[in-house]
């Protein structure tokens, strides 16, 4: 089994006393169970919240990170095949029954097909103008 992502501290929240909670970022379903609550409770007028959802990052952090020293390919491979999100939510979506594998095939098919449609739009916009460069920036 994967090794967990290294524990992190929510303490930051709870000095401003905001409630902080922390789960496995990996767990699509328990990310939205536990977030579902603590939206409801801040609707209840209880105070805000944060989530800290603890996951992994698959890749560098930009595209020059390629000879990345602190983990190995094999860990990153690890959590990319045993740990994935998306891979376990299917699995046990299947399992109980709620759908089946040719309709998450369809349901991939269809995102790809959309993510396509985005990058083949981007690529063939034009450059903005120079003096867009600064539009819709806020510091």
């Amino acid at each position: 089994m994967p090794r967990r992502p290294p524990a992190r501290s929510s303490t930051a929240p709870r000095a401003f006393g905001i409630l902080a909670e922390s789960v496995d970022g990996q767990d699509v379903q328990l990310v939205n169970t536990t977030m579902r609550r603590l939206v409801e409770r801040a609707r209840r007028g209880e105070g805000p919240a944060f989530l800290e959802c603890k996951t992994y990052r698959y890749y560098g952090h930009h595209v020059g990170d390629v000879n990345r020293e602190y983990r190995t390919r094999e860990e990153e491979r690890e959590w990319m095949t045993g740990r994935d999100p998306l891979q376990t939510l299917a699995d046990r979506l299947t399992a109980q029954g709620l759908t089946d594998q040719e309709v998450l095939d369809r349901i991939l098919a269809d995102v790809k097909a959309e993510i396509d449609t985005g990058v083949q739009f981007a690529l063939a916009a034009g450059y903005p103008a120079g003096s867009q460069v600064d539009e819709d920036v806020y510091a």
